[in-house]
C-alpha cells in the first residue's frame, strides 16, 4: 500500500447508534492495515461553516479514501459527489446505492417481508399504522414500498390516515404518533421504520393508556436500540457490524489497486421480541431480556446523571477557561477516551454600535483542552491552521484509532470544533454534550462582547463629557448623547438576558420607587410561576424550555397596559408584576389576561399534571404603605398566595386576604383562611 496514504475520512451527518456501529467495525478492520479513521460529523452541506470545514479538510488534508455514511437529500448528495470527484480518492458509500461508486447497504426488502409476515400472518394484525422516516431517505422509501406491497398481497387496505412521518428521530416520531392518537386509536399494530421511532411510538401509546403488545403491537427496524426497550422490540437486524467490515474491505481493496465497482447488499434478519406477542404471557417469560433492559436502564441513568452534572457545572461558568475546566472534570463520566477542544481565533472589529465587536477567523484556531485516557494534557495553546485539526504538539493523536471531528456553533455562529473518541455512553449523550458545550461557550463570548460594548459606551460617555466642558456650543447635543449612553447602560443592567423583559433588579428598583410615591394609594403585586416547568425541561429539553420561558414572558408583558406597570422575570420559571394604583379587580383582570394569552400561545406540555398545555399559577397581593411597613411584605403575601394556588391544584389565580399578613411572632398561622381562587 502507498505509504503516502495516511488516513480514511468518514463523512456522516450524525453519530447515532447506526453510524457508530458501522464506523467502529470499519475502524477495527482499517487499523489492521495501519489506517486511522477520521470522522467528519456535521449537518448538510448547505449549513455554511460545516461545509467550509469539510472542504478545508478535503483540500488541505486529503484522505487516502472516503467512507460516506450520510442522510443527505439528492441535491446535497450531488454536491458531496462533486467534492469527492475533485479529491479523486477511492470511496465507498454505506447505507445507500450510488450508481458510480462502490456501495453497501442493508437488505430492506429482505428484512421487511419476514417482519410483515410475522405481524400480519402469525400475529393477525389488520389495521396497521406506519411511522415513516426521513422523506427523501432511500431506506425509508424502500421500507414503505415493501409495507404497501405486503399489505396489498394480502388484500389488506392501507389506511392513509394511519401513516405519519417520524423523520427517524425520537421527538418528531413521538409528536407524530401522539397527534395520530388524538384522532384514531383503532389500530392493532404500528410499524415504525427504525428503532428510535418505534421506542417513541411505545412511549406515546403508553401515555394514552394503550398497552404493548396487548392493545397494539409495535415493530421497529435496525436492532440498534431494541434491546433497551421493555417489552423487547421486534425488529430487523441489518448487521451493522458486517456493513462496516465489508465497507472497510472494499476501501482496502481499492487502496491496494484492485478495481472495485460492485454493490454489496448485506442480508437482514428478523428478531422477534415481546412487542409483538405470540401468545399469552410471552413478554413476561423473557426473563433474560428483562435483566438486559434493567442493566441498560442503569447505564442510561448513569449517563443522565453525568449529563445533568455537566449541564449544572456549565451554568456556573463565566469565562472560557471555566467552561474548559468544567468539561475536563466530567469527560471520564461521559465515557470519553480522548477529547480535544479547539476554538477559532477572534479578532476585534470596528462595528460601531454593534454589541458583537469581534470577527471569527475559522481558518485558524488554538487548542483549549487536550484530554486522553483519563488525563488532561498540559499542551501549549498553540495557534494552528484549522484544517490541521490539532497543533503540531498533538498531531500524533490523529495517527491512531478513530477520532470524530464536529464543529461547535450556535445559530450559525462558528465557535470552534472538537475531536473525540468515545468508549461508552450513548450517541444522544454525546449530542447533548456537544449542544451544552456550544451554548456555554457562546454565552461566555456573548457576555464578554456585551461587557466590551458597555465599556465602549462608558468611554463614549467620558469622551462626550470632556467635549461638553470644552465646547459649550455643542452642549445640548453632547448632553443628549450622554443620556442615550447612560440609558443604554441602565437597560443592559436591567434586562433579563433570556426573556428580554425586566429582570429582578429592575423589579425591586421599580417596586421601591413606586412604593415611595404611592403613599396611601393601593399597589398590587402578582407572583407568577410556570406550572411543572422542571418536568417540561426534562421532557422537551432546555432549548425548548428556554423558548417556552420567552413566550410566557411575552404573554405576561403583553398583559400589562399602563406605562407605570412592570412585568419582570423574578428568577428561573417565576415572574413578577407590579401594578401601581391598582386594586383587586384590576390585578385580577391582568392575571386573567396573562392566562388567556398563554392559553392562546398553546404551548404543549405532555408531562403537566394539570393540562396538556403550559399553564401558570398566580398569587395576588394588594396593599399600601398605611397597612404595610415595607413593599417586601406585599411581595411575601403574593408569594404565599402563589404557594396556595399551587397547593390547590395549579393553573389558577389566588388573591391574598388580610389574614395572610405576617403575625406578630413572625411565624405562619397554623390554619390559614381560604383565599379567593379563580381557577
Amino acid at each position: 500500500m502507498d505509504s503516502n496514504r495516511e488516513h480514511v475520512l468518514a463523512i456522516v451527518t450524525s453519530m447515532d447508534e447506526y453510524q457508530a456501529r458501522v464506523l467502529r467495525t470499519a475502524q477495527d478492520r482499517l487499523a489492521e492495515h495501519g489506517l486511522p479513521l477520521l470522522v467528519h460529523c456535521d449537518g448538510p452541506l448547505a449549513r455554511g461553516a460545516a461545509a467550509e470545514m469539510l472542504v478545508e479538510l478535503l483540500d488541505n488534508r486529503p484522505p487516502s479514501a472516503v467512507l460516506n455514511v450520510n442522510s443527505l437529500d439528492a441535491q446535497e448528495q450531488e454536491a458531496l459527489s462533486r467534492l469527492l470527484d475533485n479529491v479523486g480518492v477511492p470511496s465507498v458509500h454505506v447505507g445507500f446505492r450510488s450508481p458510480h461508486r462502490a456501495s453497501i447497504w442493508g437488505d430492506n426488502a429482505g428484512g421487511m417481508r419476514p417482519l410483515l409476515a410475522h405481524l400480519l400472518d402469525e400475529h393477525g394484525a389488520r389495521r396497521v399504522a406506519l411511522v415513516r422516516g426521513i422523506a427523501h431517505h432511500p431506506d425509508s422509501i424502500a421500507r414503505e414500498q415493501v409495507f404497501r406491497a405486503e399489505m396489498a398481497a394480502r388484500d389488506l387496505p392501507v389506511d392513509e390516515d394511519l401513516i405519519v412521518t417520524g423523520e427517524f428521530l425520537p421527538e418528531p416520531a413521538y409528536a407524530a404518533v401522539s397527534e395520530l392518537l388524538t384522532r384514531r386509536r383503532d389500530m392493532d399494530a404500528i410499524v415504525a421504520l427504525n428503532d428510535m421511532s418505534a421506542i417513541s411510538t411505545i412511549a406515546a401509546l403508553t401515555e394514552v393508556g394503550l398497552r404493548v403488545p396487548e392493545d397494539v403491537a409495535v415493530t421497529g427496524f435496525d436492532n440498534d436500540l431494541a434491546a433497551r426497550q421493555w417489552p423487547g422490540l421486534t425488529t430487523v437486524d441489518q448487521n451493522f457490524d458486517e456493513q462496516g467490515r465489508v465497507a472497510a474491505e472494499m476501501l482496502i481493496e481499492q487502496l491496494d489497486g484492485t478495481h472495485v465497482s460492485r454493490h454489496v447488499m448485506v442480508p437482514s434478519q428478523l428478531v422477534v421480541r415481546g412487542s409483538v406477542a405470540d401468545g399469552p404471557g410471552s413478554p413476561a417469560a423473557d426473563h433474560a431480556c428483562a435483566i438486559e433492559v434493567a442493566r441498560l436502564d442503569k447505564g442510561q441513568l448513569a449517563n443522565q446523571d453525568a449529563s445533568l452534572a455537566l449541564s449544572s457545572a456549565l451554568t456556573r461558568c463565566w469565562t472560557v477557561p471555566q467552561v474548559v475546566d468544567a468539561v475536563a472534570t466530567h469527560l471520564g463520566r461521559l465515557g470519553m477516551r480522548r477529547w480535544f477542544l479547539s476554538l477559532y481565533d477572534r479578532h476585534a472589529a470596528d462595528r460601531g454600535a454593534s454589541p458583537h465587536g469581534s470577527m471569527v477567523d475559522t481558518s485558524t484556531a488554538h487548542l483549549a483542552l487536550a484530554y486522553t485516557c483519563g488525563e488532561r494534557l498540559d499542551l501549549p495553546a498553540d495557534h494552528f491552521a484549522s484544517h490541521q485539526l490539532l497543533p503540531s504538539s498533538a498531531m500524533h493523536e490523529l495517527e491512531d484509532g478513530m477520532l470524530v471531528a464536529q464543529q461547535l456553533a450556535v445559530l450559525g455562529r462558528p465557535l470552534g470544533f472538537v475531536l473525540y473518541e468515545q468508549t461508552d455512553g450513548s450517541a444522544r449523550l454525546t449530542a447533548m454534550m456537544h449542544t451544552e458545550v456550544s451554548r456555554a461557550i457562546d454565552a461566555v463570548i456573548t457576555t464578554h462582547e456585551l461587557e466590551g460594548h458597555a465599556h465602549k459606551l462608558e468611554r463614549v460617555v467620558d469622551h462626550r463629557t470632556r467635549e461638553l466642558q470644552a465646547e459649550v456650543a455643542t452642549r445640548l447635543h453632547a448632553e443628549r448623547e450622554l443620556r442615550r449612553a447612560n440609558a443604554e447602560l441602565r437597560r443592559l443592567a436591567m434586562v433579563d438576558g433570556l426573556t428580554r423583559i425586566a429582570n429582578r433588579a429592575a423589579f425591586e428598583q421599580h417596586l421601591e420607587t413606586t412604593w415611595a410615591a404611592q403613599r396611601a394609594e393601593q399597589l398590587s403585586v402578582l407572583m407568577i410561576d410556570v406550572d411543572a416547568f422542571k418536568a417540561f425541561n426534562d421532557h422537551y429539553g432546555h432549548v425548548m424550555g428556554d423558548e417556552a420561558l420567552r413566550i410566557a414572558a411575552s404573554c405576561i408583558e403583553d398583559s400589562v397596559h399602563d406605562p407605570q406597570d412592570l412585568a419582570s422575570r423574578y428568577g428561573g420559571e417565576e415572574f413578577a408584576v407590579v401594578l401601581p394604583a391598582s386594586g383587586v379587580a384590576g390585578a385580577a383582570a391582568v392575571a386573567q389576561r396573562i392566562r388567556d394569552h398563554l392559553a392562546d400561545a398553546n404551548i404543549p406540555h405532555a408531562t403537566s399534571p394539570v393540562s396538556d398545555r403550559l399553564t401558570v399559577s398566580i398569587g395576588i397581593a394588594v396593599g399600601c404603605s398605611e397597612r404595610h411597613t415595607c413593599p417586601e411584605e406585599l411581595v411575601n403575601e403574593a408569594d404565599r398566595a402563589l404557594y396556595r394556588a399551587k397547593e390547590q391544584g395549579r393553573d389558577r389565580i389566588v388573591i391574598a386576604t388580610p389574614e395572610d399578613s405576617p403575625v406578630d411572632s413572625g411565624t405562619q398561622p397554623t390554619a390559614r383562611p381560604a383565599n379567593v381562587a379563580l381557577p
